[in-house]
């Protein structure tokens, strides 16, 4: 279990005011919310990207995927991968590593291959990729879907269902409505700074008003 606790980020004005959640190993917890409502700075802080934060946050081995993807443009996609173990594992053993992964998101076959030769969608599986090799707890992604066409979206389901089977917790960011109701959870949905409601697949309750507006008032009000 990762926790945040009493959870404050204030910069020119609040940004978290005083966040508390539990994000689960084998689940997928879920932030959605407008632009601006403190999602992605709940992810910065549990990944310690930011650090001027108060607050409670429970230690956990976490991979963070961002939301560029971040790759280095003039290493390939093994080197890329292999960065994060480079210095501390030899090189028979980083071999076995880097192709365990490759294995298991089906990209052996971009290896040797860099950055701007792949499209979206096989750059965050290399990204994937590389937040794995440290074998997490938990993964983190910052609006994975905002660059993935309809194809690469159920694929990137398919790998978040596949994550969580293998017991890993998983923590998204995402304004992406179509994308969230497909891997509903375990959901916290934001207001400025502020937890409003909360969904638990796990207890069977229905979803709350926001959250129902958010994720189906869009596609109702078209039809």
């Amino acid at each position: 279990m990762l926790s945040v606790k009493d959870l404050f980020l204030t910069k020119k004005k609040p940004i978290l005011k005083g966040v508390s959640l539990d994000f689960p190993k084998g689940r997928i917890s879920l932030l959605l919310g407008k632009s601006g409502s403190g999602k992605t700075s709940i992810l910065r802080c549990v990944s310690q990207l930011e650090k001027d934060y108060v607050g409670e946050i429970t230690p956990a081995q976490a991979g963070f995927v961002p939301q560029s993807f971040a790759l280095f443009p003039h290493m390939t996609v093994y080197e890329n991968i292999a960065q994060p173990l480079r210095l501390a594992s030899p090189k028979a053993a980083l071999r076995e590593e880097v192709g365990k992964v490759l294995s298991s998101l089906d990209i052996e076959e971009l290896a040797l291959s860099r950055p701007h030769e792949l499209s979206g969608g096989q750059q965050q599986r290399v990204a994937i990729a590389r937040a794995l090799i440290l074998n997490p707890d938990f993964l983190i992604f910052d609006e994975p879907t905002s660059a993935l066409d309809p194809e690469n979206t159920a694929r990137f389901v398919q790998i978040l269902q596949k994550l969580k089977e293998e017991g890993k917790g998983i923590i998204v960011s995402s304004q992406d409505m179509a994308f969230a109701s497909q891997v509903l959870d375990n959901v916290f949905f934001l207001e400025e700074g502020e937890i409003v409601e909360r969904y638990d697949a796990s207890i069977g309750l229905p979803l709350e008003s926001k959250l129902q507006q958010f994720l189906y008032g869009a596609a109702n009000k078209a039809d």
